[in-house]
This record gives C-alpha cells, structure tokens and sequence, in this order.
C-alpha cells in the first residue's frame, strides 16, 4: 500500500454480496482459516439475504476493511450459544495485505461494537494454534485462552485449535 492508499471500515450490506463473495473464496483459496460450510455454492442471493438479516440484528456483525473500493478484509461476529448468549468472531484478510494492520483495526472494530452496541454477553473465537501471529494479536487485544480443540480446517485436515474469550476490562 503506498501513503496515498487508506483502508476505510464499512458495514456490510445486502449490495455487498457478491464482493463478499469473492473476498471470502479468494481468501479461502490462500489460506484454510475461512470455516464456512458450502462456500463453493453461496450464491449471491443467498448472501444478499444473510447480510440484510444481520443488518437489522444487534447479535450479528460483518465489517469490511475496503481500500480503493474493494474489499480487502473482512470481520463478522455471529451469534453461536443462545443459553451463553455468546457471539463468534472472525476475522481474515487478503495475503497481498498481510502485516499491515487491518486485521488488527477489524478486530478492535469489532471489539467496540460488541461492547457498546451488541447485545451479546461473550465474544469468543478459535484459532489455530499454529497461527502465532493471530493468538498474538488477540491476546495483546484482551482475549484469554479458555480451552483447547481440534478441528477440521477448511481444506479437510485435522488441526489444534486454541478457544478464546475477550474479557471486558
């Protein structure tokens, strides 16, 4: 990115879908953290619907971190636990956009929104463990490790997986 080029944040809408769309198959074909089931066959329809649905939810959350107009990171919190009322984030970015900081201005983002505006009572999210960089970063940005898992990864293989919680401080 050069000095003139700044990322902006923007919540996702309906209109969005299909650059959601790519976003999410590009980064899924760079990496195996993108844990949506049938991503291959999400038509642009039924994202128009599931971003209108979260649009008008105070437990739901898709933010893009957008440069030049297109998407190049993204991060959703979607409600997972109705008797925890425990809301799941995620967060990815491109690989061309890696080490910038937009992962990190997702998150915080995200972390305002949970606090201020959600009406979730936990925010919660799993990472693999052997993603250093990540476990760092929400660390640093006041999450805890709960508990350990394994999991399938988007690709079929079977990894470790660090469960986490943000503690409101």
């Amino acid at each position: 990115m050069s000095n003139a080029d700044e990322v902006t944040l923007k919540m996702a809408e309906a209109e969005d879908a299909q650059a959601v769309l790519q976003l999410l198959r590009q980064i899924n074909r760079e990496t195996a953290v993108v844990m949506i089931d049938h991503l291959s066959s999400l038509t642009v329809d039924d994202e128009q619907a599931a971003l209108h649905e979260i649009s008008i939810r105070s437990d739901c959350l898709v933010l893009l971190a957008m440069l030049n107009q297109q998407p190049v990171g993204i991060v959703t919190i979607t409600k997972v636990d109705e008797e925890a009322n425990a809301g799941e984030l995620g967060v990815a970015v491109l690989k061309k956009y890696w080490n910038q900081g937009i992962g990190t201005l997702l998150v915080n983002e995200a972390i305002y929104w949970f606090q201020n505006y959600s009406s979730l009572a936990h925010l919660v999210l799993d990472v693999f463990k052997n993603n250093s960089r990540a476990r760092h970063l929400y660390q640093k940005l006041g999450f805890i490790q709960t508990s350990t898992a394994s999991h399938e990864d988007s690709r079929g293989r079977q990894q470790d997986v660090i469960l986490m919680e943000f503690v409101n401080h």
